[in-house]
């Protein structure tokens, strides 16, 4: 496509005129862009929610023993009377 000089030129077109190769694919519709960026946005929730507190499972540890520590009272305490949570796996 020819576009007078001065003429603003959309992007697209632009870099399909400096690299010939990219005419061969179409430009992509706007339902393909929608399902790719909330596949892609699902993918980094999920990341974000799943694997990365594994990661980093000694910042979270250190997190949650320092706000256990400026709660004032023991485990017992905030049972209220019943059976305090233990680790059933943990190896005795």
């Amino acid at each position: 496509m020819r576009i007078p000089a001065g003429a603003p030129m959309p992007f697209w077109l632009g870099l399909r005129n400096k690299m010939p190769l990219l005419s061969k694919f179409s430009r992509p519709t706007l339902g393909t862009i929608a399902v790719i960026s909330t596949v892609v946005l699902t993918g980094a929730a999920v990341f974000a929610v799943t694997v990365y507190p594994k990661i980093e499972n000694d910042y979270y540890k250190n997190a949650q023993a320092m706000e256990r520590a400026q709660l004032r009272g023991t485990r017992e305490d905030f049972a209220y009377g019943k059976r305090v949570w233990s680790d059933p796996f943990e190896k005795k």
